[in-house]
């Protein structure tokens, strides 16, 4: 494997006086300026916004490339919804100091990611300490993020498409909260009005100079492959590669999330409905790309299967991303199996994994 390392120069304003920064900053010529976790100057700031500062990037050289799995930092996820919080909160104008915020959760991400070509995190684990919304809105972008860089995105073009996966729901502040939290089936009428939370916040963002490929996002996420989403009805190519993939993004996450009428479904479920979706809700080479770059259950997790069994797991087949085999290692009374017993749950169909501990992953 080789390490490529250089300089890219940093094209948005993403930081304010005295905040802490989330990158070590350099000059042209690669002096570090000021190291990560250190506070924004006024000089610092504004180096940045004539775009004389650089961020130390690298890439692997793609000849000799090996898989690297990377557990997203919980510290920095938490930063990040922080930040959208505070977007999200009293968006009755889209300011310059949202979009700031905004901008520096896009960095935040795509720097936790870089380098990794998959990564694990526990979708669900911050959703009790904080509101959904926000939560929702940094798993799409994490997300996204992913399968962007495994399709090859890089520099403006992936930081377009974190942006928009950030963003995509904040129509969705405009729509009363007790048909947002509704918790039984809504009406029709209900429902028309949800469906308008793209255009809604579309219209929000169009005088916040952000890119067509941003709007589209926010406009197109709820389109479908066939041609059955909304609002435009739109199908196939006729819906941006970006938007396309925030589509997937934010169906997987839904899924697996509680919904004020229905529990959330176990991630394995989630991700053979996007499977079984593929050709028809979403592109199937998006859904192949998806798969590559997400792992559900990591080597060495402890999981409980639906039979009350307990086990660990040792690998995690690329056909069936779903399905890991796992070394049984208490039986459904909790009695402990000195031998272990191999479950090849891609084999064994009426078993699935009902939770999972990542605390022992290497």
């Amino acid at each position: 494997m080789v390490l490529i390392t250089y300089l890219e120069p940093l094209s948005t304003a993403i930081f304010q006086v005295g905040e802490l920064s989330s990158l070590d900053l350099f000059d042209k010529q690669g002096i570090l300026l000021l190291s990560k976790g250190k506070p924004i100057t006024a000089n610092i700031l504004e180096l940045l916004r004539k775009r004389k500062l650089y961020t130390l990037k690298y890439k692997l050289n793609k000849s000799q490339r090996c898989n690297k799995t990377y557990k997203f930092d919980e510290s920095e996820y938490q930063d990040i919804v922080g930040n959208i919080r505070e977007v999200f909160e009293n968006m009755c104008l889209f300011s310059v100091d949202h979009l700031y915020k905004t901008l520096s959760a896009v960095d935040k991400i795509i720097h936790e990611l870089e380098g990794a070509d998959q990564v694990y995190i526990d979708l669900n684990k911050f959703r009790q300490f904080d509101d959904d919304t926000y939560i929702h809105s940094v798993n799409v972008a994490i997300l996204a993020t992913l399968i962007g860089m495994q399709i090859g995105f890089a520099g403006q073009t992936l930081r377009d498409l974190t942006l928009g996966a950030l963003l995509h729901d904040i129509g969705k502040g405009s729509i009363p909260p007790e048909i947002l939290n509704k918790p039984s089936e809504l009406t029709a009428k209900e429902l028309e009005i949800i469906k308008k939370h793209p255009l809604i916040g579309e219209e929000m963002l169009k005088e916040a100079d952000l890119s067509a490929e941003v709007l589209s996002i926010i406009r197109h996420h709820h389109e479908r492959w066939n041609g059955h989403g909304y609002p435009d009805g739109v199908s196939q190519q006729a819906i941006t590669i970006n938007a396309q993939v925030v589509a997937v993004s934010d169906v997987f996450d839904a899924l697996i999330s509680d919904r004020p009428y229905r529990k959330g479904l176990p991630p394995y479920y989630a991700l053979e409905l996007i499977i079984a979706g593929s050709g028809e809700d979403f592109n199937e080479n998006i859904v192949k790309s998806f798969l590559q770059c997400l792992v559900l259950y990591p080597k060495g997790s402890i999981v409980t299967l639906n039979t009350g069994e307990v086990g660990t797991v040792i690998k995690v087949q690329k056909s069936y991303p779903s399905r890991p085999i796992i070394k049984v290692l208490f039986d459904k009374y909790g009695n402990f199996l000195n031998s272990g017993r191999i479950c090849d749950l891609s084999k064994d169909l009426t078993k699935f994994i009902a939770s999972i501990d990542f605390k022992y992953v290497p």
